[in-house]
C-alpha cells in the first residue's frame, strides 16, 4: 500500500543551508499552504479560503514575520480559476505560448524525483539534476 497524498522532503544544498518540504492532504486541521522559517524572519503561506473546496486554485495569503515582531500581509493578483489548465489547452489547439514555461517547472519535478529515489534507497543522499 502506497499513500501518494503525503511527502515530507528533506533537502541540504552545498552551503550547508537545510530545508524541509512537507505536503499532505491527511490531516484533519489544515497548516499553512507553506512557510519559510529564518533567523531574521518568516513567511507563512496561508490557504485563500476563498478557494472553498478546490485550495490549490488559488495562490497563498502570505505573511511575512519580521524579527521586530511586525507583521505585514502581502497583496497578491488577482488569478483566473484554471488559467494553467486553460493555458494548456490554447497551447494544444492554437499554439498559443503558454504562460507558464515547462523549464519552470523542471527543477520543481527534479526535487521532488532525486527526494523519491532517495526514499527508494533507504535514505541515501541524492543530488537532483538540475538545469542551472
Amino acid at each position: 500500500m502506497t499513500n501518494a497524498d503525503h511527502a515530507d522532503v528533506a533537502i541540504t544544498f552545498s552551503d550547508g543551508t537545510r530545508a524541509t518540504f512537507t505536503n499532505s492532504d491527511l490531516a484533519a486541521a489544515r497548516k499553512p499552504k507553506f512557510y519559510v522559517l529564518g533567523t531574521t524572519g518568516a513567511i507563512v503561506g496561508n490557504w485563500d479560503p476563498a478557494a472553498g473546496s478546490t485550495p490549490a486554485d488559488l495562490p497563498a495569503i502570505l505573511t511575512v514575520h519580521r524579527a521586530d515582531g511586525t507583521t505585514e500581509v502581502i497583496s497578491n493578483s488577482q488569478v483566473t480559476p484554471h488559467a494553467f489548465h486553460q493555458s494548456i489547452v490554447e497551447y494544444l489547439k492554437n499554439k498559443t505560448p503558454m504562460y507558464i514555461d515547462t523549464r519552470q517547472s523542471r527543477d520543481v519535478v527534479a526535487i521532488m524525483q532525486a527526494a523519491e529515489e532517495s526514499a527508494l534507497s533507504n535514505g541515501r543522499s541524492m543530488k537532483p539534476l538540475l538545469l542551472r
